[in-house]
This record gives structure tokens, sequence and C-alpha cells, in this order.
């Protein structure tokens, strides 16, 4: 029985060794911002909203340039299924990012009008 739990620990040893490489190719995910929970109704508050849009369209960049990584990570390993995937999310955090943008400069818009 000991014989078994030496073994399960040097494989599990072995394994993780082995996966540090892979995973040490990999951009870390970056931590989701403050949600978005009233509406603005006055300048100050459309300048905070601006600000938080901001937020909001830096962390899907940063979750795209994530799900890319993870994407060639799988096309090297030849999971090309799985790159294609990782691939086609970090589309969808672009486009996400942009529509935060554009909410972003309008509530700039109405926070400073001219």
């Amino acid at each position: 029985m000991t014989k078994n739990i030496y073994l399960g620990l040097a494989l599990a040893i072995c394994m993780g060794v082995m996966s540090a490489s892979v995973l040490a190719e990999v951009i870390p995910a970056p931590v989701q911002p403050e949600q978005i929970t009233t509406p603005a109704t006055t300048p100050v508050e459309h300048k905070a909203a601006a600000e938080l849009n901001l937020k909001h369209a830096q962390y899907y960049l940063g979750l795209a340039k994530h799900h890319r990584s993870v994407g060639a990570v799988y096309q090297s390993n030849g999971q090309r299924i799985l790159g294609d995937r990782q691939e086609a999310i970090a589309v969808h955090e672009d486009a996400l990012a942009k529509e935060y943008e554009q909410t972003a400069a309008e509530h700039e818009k109405v926070a400073n009008p001219k």
C-alpha cells in the first residue's frame, strides 16, 4: 500500500513539473473590475461611469490577450480546435472592449457638454 502512495506522489510531481512549462507561456487573466450598478444622472456620475467603462474595456482587452496566449499553447500542442475556440473567444472580448470604450465616450460627452 505504501508503494502505491509513493508512486502516486511521484506521478503527481512529474506531471506538475512537466505542465509548469506549458503554464508559463500563458498570460494570466486580469482581475475583473467592479460592476456598474446604478444609472448615472449627474455629470460627476457620468465621469465616474466613463472611468469604470474604460476599466471594463481594459479588462476585456486583457482577457483577449489571455485567451490568445492559451490558444497559442493549444496550437503548439497540436490541439487546433481548442486553439481556434480560444481565438474566437478573444475576438468576442475585443468586441466587448470596443463597446465599453464607446459607452465611456458617450458618458464623457454627457459629463463634459460643449
